[in-house]
């Protein structure tokens, strides 16, 4: 029976949308937060609304904010619209993720019934996707405005998917047009979409449940689109970075040492050897499928010194080596038996694969965000509980509703935390002392905070303010603005000597900067030190802006 027809199926779909809204309809009410501000708050292209449609399609990048985001030019063009109808209206935003996570999960749950309907009973599906739809792996992404990228992507995505699987079925020319429009939509929205793209090369192993496919030309067309499909999404990429689009300073930036923050501090892989990031790699995999399952804590930063890089002395790496090799068996042997558990591992790896950091080395080692797709492969996996054993499938049926119980109400709690930038780094601080980009943003938004605190409340701030940045700095030397801003919370606060020997290391770890420069030529201003300071403001015109107050010095 067809899912238009099967009233039982728009029963289910109907609720498993309305539990997704409510799962994060405690976010309806949030600020902007965390990443927020490169996509929005800072980003001035957004911010024009709809005005400048092909300025969203620019791909640029330099060392402002706005342009530290990848090429999404259909995300960009979602948040203006958000400004274009409701200005910059955070609460509108956030209603907005939360309806499109529920389309999302209505759009799961059709595309899991789509594929495997046939195999295992429609409450199974069911149950499966409301275990996805209330999984706490997922916070991240809807509570955060600017993850709405990862709802774009995978909604297109199984668009794709599904379109695909029925031009196969049908031969129908305008399935193929749509899945191929759907893929580019979703690999505009993220580009981990196009991994997508590689779970297409196996749906024509399970357009056909059982025995041997006996209309081979239908498979050769089923590889050969999916090869000519990510063909397109490499051509569509090599094309936004060729020199007449790409608009970047990286490389500069990079000489001068800028992105020492943005690459080493967020993933300490930035600068690792392959040997090692290989090491990491095969750790990361059996770790997702352990935090599918364990799902605590819930921290928003992953970065130094929260996840350790292995090594091949590790012993875990060679357990984890043992356990993918193990997974791509059972991959293989389930593609090769048209069973769930095969497609839900091969989305599992196509997906993960591009935050392993082989090829590339992304920007943060390990975010919950990653996980939002491969925990998809994993729910799909456990259907073949089902195909298994499918006289005990009612129990599984109860196994799974009743296990989404408490992941709902833990979902529902972390949502909080994410209400906005204070919220989280409170929270999550006493998970992430360790962290020194946790500790350097808490200490700004306390020192923001110091300037309208009654003067009684001040000494104890500025013990604190102090307290978090020196955490950033002991914990590693590789953030410059935290040099740049313990320097000046020294000088600000009476410890002129402090401020001068943090500046001095800074002027010799980053020589061609000119901040650090500046804040020297500073120092020996405040003592009329003024031949002192003379070659300090020298150099910070040689390396910096040709700024008129260092010539006024």
């Amino acid at each position: 029976m067809s899912f238009v027809k099967d009233k039982l199926h728009w029963i289910q779909a109907a609720i498993i949308f309305l539990l997704a809204i409510i799962q994060y309809s405690n976010t309806s009410e949030h600020d902007y937060a965390w990443d927020d501000a490169i996509v929005i708050t800072q980003n001035s292209r957004v911010q024009k609304g709809l005005s400048d449609i092909p300025e969203l399609f620019e791909n640029i990048k330099s060392e402002k904010t706005e342009n530290r985001y990848g090429y999404r030019p259909i995300a960009l063009l979602s948040f203006a619209t958000d400004v274009e109808l409701f200005g910059l209206n955070p609460k509108a935003s956030h209603k907005v993720n939360i309806l499109l996570y529920g389309l999302l999960c209505a759009l799961t749950f059709y595309f899991l019934l789509s594929f495997f309907g046939s195999q295992v009973m429609s409450w199974a599906v069911f149950s499966v996707t409301v275990l996805y739809a209330v999984h706490p792996l997922h916070t991240e992404v809807v509570a955060n405005i600017k993850s709405r990228d990862e709802i774009l992507a995978l909604g297109f995505g199984l668009a794709s998917l599904i379109s695909f699987r029925k031009a196969l079925i049908t031969g129908g020319a305008a399935y193929y047009l749509i899945s191929a429009l759907t893929l580019v939509l979703a690999f505009n929205s993220k580009e981990s979409a196009i991994t997508i793209g590689g779970v297409l090369f196996i749906v024509p192993f399970y357009i056909q449940r059982s025995g041997t496919m006996k209309n081979w030309r239908k498979w050769l067309l089923g590889f050969g689109l999916s090869l000519l499909f990510v063909g397109v999404l490499l051509g569509i990429r090599q094309y936004v970075y060729s020199d007449q689009f790409f608009q970047s300073n990286d490389y500069e930036l990079m000489d001068k040492g800028v992105f020492l923050q943005d690459g080493y501090v967020g993933n300490p892989l930035w600068d690792a050897t392959l040997k090692t990031r290989l090491a990491t790699a095969f750790y990361l995999i059996p770790y997702a499928v352990y935090r599918f399952f364990v799902p605590y804590p819930l921290v928003h930063d992953y970065s130094v010194n929260m996840f350790e890089v292995k090594t091949w002395g590790d012993w875990q790496v060679y357990l984890s080596v043992i356990t993918s090799v193990m997974l791509v068996i059972a991959m293989a042997y389930g593609i090769w038996k048209k069973r769930a558990f095969g497609f839900g591992i091969t989305l599992f790896f196509a997906s993960i694969s591009i935050y392993l950091h082989i090829v590339h080395v992304g920007p943060d080692i390990f975010a919950e965000r990653y996980l939002f797709v491969p925990s998809l492969g994993i729910c799909i996996a456990l259907l073949s509980f089902f195909e298994f054993f499918p006289k005990q499938g009612k129990l599984f049926v109860a196994i799974a509703l009743i296990g989404s119980v408490p992941l709902f109400g833990y979902s529902w709690n972390r949502n909080k935390a994410w209400k906005d930038n204070q919220t989280l780094l409170k929270t999550d601080l006493k998970h992430l002392d360790n962290c020194a980009r946790a500790n350097y943003n808490y200490a700004l938004y306390l020192h923001d905070k110091y300037y309208r605190l009654p003067e009684y409340k001040q000494p104890q701030a500025r013990a604190e303010i102090l307290r978090h940045y020196e955490q950033a700095y002991q914990i590693t030397d590789r953030i410059f603005k935290v040099y740049m801003d313990l320097g000046a919370a020294y000088m600000e606060f009476g410890y002129p000597q402090k401020g001068y020997d943090i500046f001095l290391e800074a002027s010799l770890k980053y020589p061609i900067l000119s901040g650090p420069y500046v804040q020297l030529g500073k120092f020996h201003m405040s003592f009329s030190q003024f031949e002192e300071a003379i070659p300090y403001f020298d150099k910070a015109i040689q390396y910096g802006q040709q700024n008129s107050d260092y010539y006024y010095y």
